[in-house]
């Protein structure tokens, strides 16, 4: 009961605040993404109908004359799934001019964004079997910038539990124009205090991706990741709406070779409302087919605002 009427009252505030938000921020958003998915693991079969990360959120910026420009984002998670709290999913600020842009906060940094991100098409069933799944992380500053069809960006991660005032990690990026094709190299590093990657260990991590590989009129995109003797490919196939995505990782610790293959369709109902679907199926070559599992999910999308 409790849950219950602490939910009306964030709703009903959520309507009054609305107005008064949109007119501060240049763009206020919200979109419901609700479904009915069935996963199949260990012999058991569950299905439900849940939310699928929906969203509120606000974004803008300001010119502060003298070709700077400040801006920021917050956006939460709505989901609410079995009675869970809200979860930030961007929160950031950030300054940007000539010398190209620096933002502090969550969001995606720079290894995902030039690795991870041009192969990160499923809505749902991405980076379950990646060397280095790099999503919106937090406690980051991060550089961009570039020049003509070269860009390059840098990340500062300070993590309070490593008690130092050193940064605990940091990302070094940049990609290349050739054609229609972009290369995206990546690299990053940890300290001993932290740890990264598949095995949780703080050995460097490197990625190469090179999207926009035309197949007639589908794209491909391909990247490999490395940590120490841990492999990790994707590949990732744009078929106009559909897509194929599939994740292969080798991990020489535990000697497993390790898959995900994802396929996908999205389809638009009409003005704000997309219905996608897909299925995944991971398989942890763990030598217990419990553990593997199998998803799939058909979910409707309203761009509320």
């Amino acid at each position: 009961m409790k849950f219950k009427t602490t939910a009306i009252a964030m709703a009903v505030a959520g309507v009054v605040a609305a107005p008064i938000a949109a007119q501060a921020a240049d763009e206020v958003y919200a979109s419901a993404r609700v479904g009915i998915w069935n996963v199949d693991q260990g012999g058991q079969s569950d299905l439900e109908v849940r939310s699928f990360a929906s969203r509120f959120g606000m974004k803008g910026e300001t010119d502060l004359g003298n070709g700077m420009t400040g801006f920021g984002r917050y956006e939460v998670d709505m989901s609410f799934n079995d009675g869970g709290a809200l979860k930030n999913r961007h929160r950031y600020v950030g300054l940007k001019g000539d010398f190209g842009s620096v933002l502090l906060g969550q969001t995606y940094h720079t290894f995902y964004n030039y690795v991870v991100g041009p192969l990160d098409n499923p809505w749902w069933h991405s980076g379950y079997t990646m060397v280095n799944y790099r999503g919106r992380t937090d406690k980051a500053v991060t550089y961009a910038g570039g020049s003509g069809n070269v860009s390059f960006g840098a990340s500062l991660y300070f993590i309070p539990e490593a008690d130092e005032n050193a940064p605990d990690q940091f990302e070094l990026g940049a990609s290349f124009g050739i054609g229609d094709m972009t290369l995206g190299v990546a690299y990053q590093a940890t300290e001993k205090d932290t740890s990264q990657g598949s095995t949780g260990t703080d050995d460097d991590i490197i990625g190469v991706a090179l999207s926009g590989i035309g197949i007639g009129d589908t794209s491909l995109g391909i990247s490999y990741m490395q940590q120490d003797k841990d492999m990790g490919i994707v590949v990732d196939w744009l078929i106009g709406n559909a897509y194929v995505h599939v994740e292969s990782l080798d991990r020489d610790a535990t000697d497993q070779s390790q898959l995900t293959l994802t396929l996908g369709y999205t389809q638009s109902l009409g003005r704000k409302t997309t219905m996608y679907y897909e299925a995944s199926s991971v398989d942890l070559d763990s030598g217990n087919s419990d553990d593997d599992r199998m998803a799939v999910m058909a979910v409707l999308k309203y761009d509320i605002i």
